[in-house]
């Protein structure tokens, strides 16, 4: 019992420390010691087995005042670690290698393939080799389906039992999650959220999804469910359709904008050139979706006081810049009460990539994350890599 303890607390210490070189670096181990309460020498060996399984690197020396040694920084390490990402979509997939510091190598775009993980398997394969990465480099892949209501994987249940497949089928620690909840991981551990608490970040995509994060936790809700901000009903006025009342999505999701083209299966590319094709219909589009949006913004808001709202989304960078010109200024809300360090509304900075990337993240995202609520579903018929096995087999 005392040696599975001592075991528990190496990997929960060691993950700490990895969590704080991805947030903070460059950062030193004496940093690292002090902020963690660990000795140094415990600082030093840890580091030490992160650098041996290239998940951090030294960048460089640091010279601290006029006195003491110079320290050498610390962070995570932008060559032999890598991970996967998978988007499907309702008749192709999306696949990307990228490294440990969110760069991409490679992205391919493929037909969607029956059976599924066959696909994703050899897509992922071709990647590796083209960019001379062995399988044990990966740390992990991170997959999410686009469309919530997807044919063939309609329920949370049924994704979960597909990636718990396509880890075994890919020999592969394997993450599920929406991807607004992958885009907020990427934002905590590489983009504008690096030092924030708490944040809302809002994707629009066919259907307008949010992930909430309080006390940098993204929060989950009932069977891991959480973030369909497009549900909410905006307007009191109902459909002649099906006597529904207004939902966001109804208004400013990207489905609302091809019903608006009278083309229903019009995919992401093809919308993406509809502002120079077809003006008039993008602008009619924004004035639909703009105060819906203002009010859902301003809901958000009001119930969550998070420091900022992070906007991104499947769209043209061109066509965000509009929609967020129409939304101000924005409703007054409590938002506007003390004191404010960032701006209430922040896009981001890579919006058409800010999805992979960030499905790309979930496996390094879920390895630091101690309490293991996204925990990654681990392979059955396989043994893991060492660096897999440092950061995802912990506490049993």
């Amino acid at each position: 019992m005392q040696a599975s303890n001592s075991k528990q607390n190496k990997a929960l210490n060691l993950r700490l420390v990895l969590s704080h070189i991805a947030t903070l670096s460059p950062i030193s181990r004496a940093e690292i010691a002090k902020i963690t309460g660990l000795t140094k020498q415990t600082i030093t060996n840890m580091v030490d087995e992160l650098l041996a399984a290239e998940l951090v690197a030294e960048l460089g020396i640091k010279k601290e005042g006029a006195v003491g040694k110079p320290s050498k920084m610390l962070a995570l390490s932008a060559k032999g670690t890598y991970s996967l990402g998978f988007r499907v979509f309702s008749g192709h997939c999306q696949v990307a290698l990228y490294n440990l510091t969110n760069n991409k190598l490679g992205e391919m775009q493929i037909e969607r393939t029956t059976p599924l993980e066959q696909g994703l398997q050899h897509a992922a394969q071709s990647l590796l080799n083209e960019h001379k990465v062995s399988n044990e480099s990966v740390l992990g892949a991170g997959l999410s389906f686009v469309d919530q209501f997807d044919q063939h994987y309609p329920s949370h249940q049924a994704r979960q039992k597909f990636a718990q497949l396509l880890a075994d089928k890919l020999s592969l620690p394997t993450v599920l999650e929406t991807t607004a909840a992958a885009c907020a991981a990427c934002h905590m551990l590489h983009g504008e959220a690096k030092g924030l608490n708490s944040f809302v970040y809002i994707h629009l995509g066919l259907q307008i999804e949010a992930a909430v994060v309080h006390s940098r936790r993204i929060m989950l809700g009932h069977n891991q469910l959480t973030g369909a901000l497009g549900e909410i009903f905006v307007t009191p006025e109902t459909s002649g359709k099906d006597a529904e009342l207004g939902r966001l999505n109804d208004f400013a999701s990207l489905d609302a904008l091809r019903q608006q083209s009278r083309q229903p299966n019009m995919d992401l590319a093809a919308m993406s050139s509809l502002l120079d094709e077809q003006p008039q219909l993008v602008q009619r589009w924004l004035e639909l979706a703009a105060e819906p949006m203002r009010i859902a913004i301003h809901m958000l808001e009001s119930v969550l006081n998070s420091q900022t709202i992070i906007f991104g989304g499947d769209i043209t960078p061109e066509l965000l810049d509009l929609l967020i010109a129409r939304l101000r200024p924005l409703i007054p809300s409590i938002a506007q009460h003390g004191e404010r360090d960032v701006p209430r509304m922040i896009k981001t900075p890579n919006v058409q990539d800010i999805a992979i990337s960030g499905v790309a993240t979930l496996p390094l995202h879920s390895a630091l994350d101690m309490t293991q609520p996204y925990a990654a579903y681990l392979p059955q018929m396989s043994e893991l890599s060492t660096k897999q096995a440092l950061l995802f087999v912990g506490p049993q």
